[in-house]
């Protein structure tokens, strides 16, 4: 089963201090996961964009602030996807602006001045009800409201938005990834959930057993769900293909704890090693086994390619 792949779009992409734009519509967030409540944000922006002719801005920092302070948190997605998702929303550019000490301590008045107007030459700003920023979070909604006429932008203010009757937030997607659905995440998503990487060599038992497989090394900082088999999508140069997926330490081959998303691919029998792909995790199908032989291992990566098959088949992919 295969399916073309999408058409490439464009954006500038700034991690630096120094830069200076003019005339456009910002608007600023952590955007970890830029789910359905961050794609309402960046379709205000599209909106002001065919209206006016602004470029469209997303401003965040460069890392997540969590890590920055040691209250690490998995990220839903790392930076370079987070860049790509960004980019395919048709954003025009993504401003890193690199987060330190200094960054820290600025007062929220000087975030709107300096930053908001002074550097992103911002007119229209859109932002979440609940945004926050500055020393200690002080800015909010209302003081970007009382500083929108003394310093020339509109603000565009926009409600939380809902799914199955609570407001959709990067922490509750992360919950719902750990317990493993992978429906419910892509529903809040607005897109399935996914990992980019470039495929790396394995120990080659795939290819030995005749299960061939493409290999990712999972980022430390990416959030992954448990382990497990997962039905898949994969994004290669030559175009998408369905799959079946483990993510996990592959305790049937060694003990390591690299934790590894090992994809047996449906019709493929290309060559992708040192290729960008994506996979994206759509339903969890078993927890993850150690296998007391390799004939197991085999019956049972057959019967996950049948399972693969036939889900896909149901839910009508072609």
């Amino acid at each position: 089963m295969k399916l073309r792949g999408s058409m490439e779009i464009e954006m500038d992409y700034i991690c630096a201090e120094d830069f200076s734009l003019q005339h456009t519509c910002v608007t600023i967030g952590k955007f970890d996961g830029v789910h359905l409540g961050h794609r309402l944000l960046l379709e205000k922006l599209s909106n002001q964009k065919q209206k006016t002719g602004q470029k469209s801005v997303v401003f965040t920092f460069d890392f997540h602030p969590g890590l920055f302070f040691g209250n690490s948190e998995a990220l839903l997605y790392t930076v370079q996807e987070k860049r790509a998702l960004l980019e395919s929303c048709g954003v025009d550019v993504l401003i890193a602006y690199p987060f330190t000490k200094k960054t820290s301590a600025m007062e929220a008045e000087d975030f709107i001045r300096t930053l908001l107007v002074g550097k992103l030459g911002a007119s229209f700003i859109v932002v979440g009800e609940d945004n926050h920023f500055g020393h200690n979070r002080r800015g909010d909604v209302a003081m970007l409201a009382h500083y929108q006429k003394s310093l020339g932008y509109k603000l565009c203010a926009c409600k939380k938005v809902q799914y199955a009757g609570e407001a959709i937030s990067s922490t509750r997607i992360r919950q719902t990834i750990l317990q493993g659905n992978m429906e419910e995440a892509s529903r809040m998503l607005g897109g399935a959930y996914h990992m980019t990487g470039v495929v790396k060599h394995g120990k080659s038992l795939g290819r030995t057993l005749g299960f061939p497989t493409i290999n990712l090394e999972a980022p430390k900082e990416k959030l992954l769900p448990p382990n497990g088999v997962y039905m898949t999508r994969t994004r290669l140069q030559e175009g998408i293909f369905y799959g079946v997926t483990n993510v996990g330490i592959r305790p049937s081959v060694g003990t390591e704890e690299t934790l590894w998303v090992e994809t047996c691919l449906l019709d493929y029998q290309g060559d992708c090693y040192g290729e960008t792909v994506t996979v994206e995790l759509l339903h969890f199908v078993r927890q993850e086994e150690k296998f007391g032989s390799l004939d197991e291992l085999r019956f049972q990566i057959s019967r996950d390619k049948e399972a693969c098959r036939q889900y896909f088949n149901e839910i009508g992919a072609k």
